[in-house]
Parts: C-alpha cells; sequence; structure tokens
C-alpha cells in the first residue's frame, strides 16, 4: 500500500497542534500546558492493552565481554581505545562458521556507555534514548537480562552481532521461550520491533523459527520455511533495516571501522572474520559496481574471485603488507614467513567461499514476504552509498565509497553510487526494493515484497543517530499506539 496515510495524517495534526497550542500560550502569556509527548500520550499510556515488545538491536547493539577473564570488550570507553587481550577477530580457519568460535560473548544491550567524546570523555546514550522514549512516553517497563517478572512489556534481547545472524535467531527462540516461562504466559505473543539488521533477524525468525536451515547446507537446496516463528509475533516494526542489503557493510568489510574519529580502527580482517557483515551486503544479483562514467559493470560481488582480483578487503595490497608485518613479529626461529603466508592466505580464501556461500544461503531463506503485518520507518534525508566506483589504476583498481572530487567538480561517478536514506541504509533498500538496474526477477521480487508491507513511513533521521531524532520518536509512538 502507499505511505501510511493515517500515521501520516495523526503525526502532521500532532505537530500543527503543538504549533498552534504554543502560539496560543505565548499570546496569552500561558506559558505552563505540557504538550510533551508523556503528556500527549497518556491515553495509551493509561489503555494498558498492548501487545509485549520485544526489542532486536543491530549490529554493534550489544555488550561483548570475554568469558575466561570478564573483560569487556565492546561496550564502554576502555575498549575503543585500548589494547585488548582479546580483539573482535573470530578465527576463520575451521571447516564450519559455527565452529569458529572465541572466548567472546553478548550480555546486554548497549543502552549506554562510557566513550571518547572529543576532548575528554562522557556517558552516551545508546538504545537507552529508546528505551527511556518508550516508557516515559507510552509506559513500557523494560527488562534486561535473562530473567522476567509480571508487568514487563518490553524485552530487549541482546546477542553476539558478529556471529550469523541464525545464531542470533536460534538465542531468539531460547529468549522467547524464557519470557514465557517466567510470566507464565505459555501463548504469548510479541511485537518485534528490530533495529537495522534486527529486521533481518526477525525475519528469518519468522520463517524458521530457531531452526538452522543455513549452515552446512548448499545454495540449491530446497528451503522450506515452516512458519514457526509466527506463533510467536502479532506485528513486526522496522526501524533502518536494509531489507536487500547495505554498501555500507562491503565499506567496513573493506575499509574496517572506527567507532569515532579519536578510538583506534578495527582493520579490515577484522570485520572480514564477522559472517553477520557478509549478510548484510547488497542483494546477490544487484549491479552494485560502477565505472567513471557511471555505467554499470558486470562484476558479482558474490564471486570470492572477485575479492581477490580487485583487491578487496583483505586482498588489498596494503592488507597483504599488514599480514607479513605480523607475521614477521611472532614469526619463531626455524618458520618460513613466506610459508606461514601463503597458509593465512590459503585459510581467508577458504573462509571466504565458505562464508560467501553461508550468507548468500541465508538472503535466499529470508526472501519473500514477512508472514505478519509489517511496518517500515526509514530516513530519507540523507544522500547514501548505493553503490561502489571502481576504477582502474595502472595494474590495480581503486574502489570508491565517496566522491573522487571533494571539492564540488560533476563527478558522474558520483551521481551513480549515491541515492536518498538515511546515510547507511537506501530508501529502496528499506522497503525492500533493489537496484533499478537489477534484473526483471528481482525487482519483481523487491514490489511483491513492498505490496506485503502493511505501511511504511518516511522521517529525516540518520542510521548512527536515529533515536535523536524527535520525528522518528513521535512516529513510533504512533505506531505502537495504533489499535
Amino acid at each position: 500500500m502507499a505511505v501510511s496515510q493515517k500515521l501520516n495524517t495523526t503525526l502532521l495534526a500532532l505537530l500543527v497542534g503543538t504549533v498552534l497550542v504554543v502560539t496560543a500560550c505565548q499570546s496569552s502569556g500561558v506559558d505552563t500546558v505540557d504538550i510533551s509527548p508523556p503528556h500527549e500520550y497518556q491515553f495509551e499510556r493509561r489503555q494498558g492493552r498492548r501487545t509485549p515488545v520485544i526489542l532486536i538491536p543491530g549490529t554493534l547493539g550489544s555488550r561483548l565481554y570475554n568469558t575466561e577473564n570478564g573483560e569487556i570488550a565492546w561496550g564502554n570507553f576502555s575498549a575503543t581505545i585500548s589494547e585488548l587481550q582479546d580483539e573482535l577477530d573470530l578465527p576463520i580457519d575451521r571447516p564450519r562458521l559455527t565452529q569458529n568460535r572465541d572466548n567472546l560473548a553478548a550480555y546486554r544491550v548497549l543502552d549506554r556507555a562510557e566513550i571518547l567524546l572529543k576532548e575528554g570523555s562522557g556517558e552516551v546514550s545508546f538504545y537507552a534514548e529508546l528505551i527511556d522514549h518508550l516508557s516515559q512516553t507510552l509506559g513500557y517497563r523494560p527488562a534486561y537480562g535473562k530473567r522476567f517478572h509480571r508487568g514487563h512489556d518490553l524485552f530487549v534481547f541482546f546477542y553476539d552481532w558478529r556471529r550469523s545472524n541464525v545464531e542470533a535467531a536460534t538465542q531468539l527462540r531460547e529468549f522467547i521461550e524464557s519470557i514465557r516461562r517466567d510470566l507464565r504466559q505459555p501463548k504469548q505473543k510479541f511485537t518485534f520491533l528490530a533495529v537495522s539488521n534486527g529486521g533481518m533477524i526477525a525475519r528469518y525468525y519468522l520463517r524458521y523459527g530457531g531452526r538452522d536451515v543455513v549452515t552446512g547446507h548448499e545454495l540449491d537446496e530446497p528451503l522450506n520455511p515452516n512458519w514457526n516463528g509466527l506463533q510467536d509475533c502479532e506485528r513486526l516494526i522496522c526501524m533502518g533495516t536494509p531489507h536487500v542489503g547495505t554498501i555500507d557493510a562491503l565499506h567496513l568489510i573493506h575499509d574496517g571501522y572506527a567507532p569515532n574519529v579519536l578510538a583506534r580502527r578495527y582493520p579490515p580482517a577484522t570485520i572480514f572474520s564477522f559472517p553477520a557483515a557478509f549478510e548484510l551486503m547488497p542483494e546477490p544479483g544487484e549491479p552494485v559496481f560502477v565505472g567513471e562514467g557511471g555505467e554499470s559493470l558486470d562484476i558479482d560481488i558474490w564471486d570470492s574471485d572477485t575479492w581477490e582480483q580487485y583487491g578487496l578487503s583483505v586482498f588489498a595490497e596494503s592488507q597483504q603488507d599488514r599480514l607479513k608485518g605480523e607475521i614477521a613479529e611472532t614469526v619463531r626461529p626455524g618458520e618460513d614467513r613466506d610459508v606461514l603466508f601463503n597458509q593465512r592466505m590459503n585459510d581467508q580464501r577458504a573462509y571466504l567461499e565458505l562464508v560467501l556461500k553461508h550468507a548468500h544461503r541465508f538472503r535466499d531463506a529470508i526472501a519473500g514476504e514477512p508472514g505478519v503485518p509489517t511496518e517500515v520507518i526509514l530516513g530519507v534525508n540523507t544522500p547514501t552509498l548505493a553503490r561502489v566506483g571502481l576504477v582502474r589504476d595502472g595494474e590495480d583498481w581503486q574502489l570508491f565509497f565517496r566522491p573522487r572530487f571533494p571539492g564540488g567538480r560533476y563527478d558522474p561517478m558520483a551521481e551513480a553510487i549515491y541515492a536518498s536514506g538515511d546515510g547507511v541504509v537506501t530508501r529502496r533498500s528499506g522497503l525492500g526494493l533493489p537496484l533499478p538496474q537489477s534484473s526483471a526477477e528481482l525487482l519483481d521480487r523487491g514490489d511483491n515484497f513492498r505490496r506485503a508491507l502493511s505501511s511504511w513511513t518516511f522521517t529525516p533521521f540518520s542510521h548512527r543517530e536515529m533515536f535523536d531524532d524527535q520525528m522518528l520518536r513521535l512516529t513510533l509512538a504512533e505506531t505502537l499506539s495504533e489499535p
């Protein structure tokens, strides 16, 4: 259907009403009238007939700690600047992805964290901003951890966002069983409130519950959804979910990641070891590469040969030099550096083959309609990468995830790689639509997904600061208040 007219009309009325009330108060001298969201939604807050919510956070949204020494690996200030005993890298040399495990585990949503802020440090709100808004505006009573009590109706899920979303779906099943057991409500259904990657987990869960139909399976094996998740979910709300993937995932795998300008950078090899990052790449079959004139290039990002041929991620010359340096620092007497280097490169090649096949099957597994009423909230006010520039540089290739000419010179390649979105997820991906240059089959699949949505709403939020956006918070309050 079209953008939800009911939701947009209500929001417009609320905002216009706010302006009128403020104007009236100013003109009459009454400056104590409460028109804050908690006041506006007090009727909805008192009704108490709503379906409980499970909040499924996105990538980076859960704290990680070392189960052996208790050291926090992700989620506080020191973790972003210090050299930890354990990095975030997962092993990549095991025959199955599920065996590539380390000592890190998730233990709580990243609600607040002490983090470096320019000069000095301070506490920054992440999911706490969203949770506090739902608590104060609509009266939800949040529950953290794995033990729950009567009265809780906002359950905050957490998971290891490095690992496959299939594993997260299995943990979600256990999470729901714990809620029902503790609340003694064996038939309770929930609203899934999914942020970014959380929407991918939710879509998989709806179709397969906690069953793994991806690991160890061939791409051409039949996928037979049992829709076990439908017995747990009444409706799905997605905020900034990249339903057909995001170039940002490829960008992070290729260039690495730094939480902020003063924090240390996690190198490409670290992100390369995360199966979940590959599950968020652009839709298989999309023509994501463009030449310097903006023309589409027939290059498949889901073909492992592409990565080595064009120097992506750990196959870039700079990253191979980095690997050689690491080997030189740790080599023992009698060991051959070249042999060790070739062994590590072969491990990376074998892992890439495995993780690409796994991620491709995951994306095939979630393709299609969600199965429950699904509402989408998207940010559309920021230029967002939809494609990647690829230009030959002598014998090498150079990737462009940003314009080549920052001074404003016209660049047809820059025109081709950007689209509207929230800075990470394009509008089209948020609606389940592949690139317009995609095949007719992909375009039809996208149209079918969009038609299956109950509603979608556009707001100006940016992906990495979405909870700061007042329009998003009002939109979410309205969506959760619908009867």
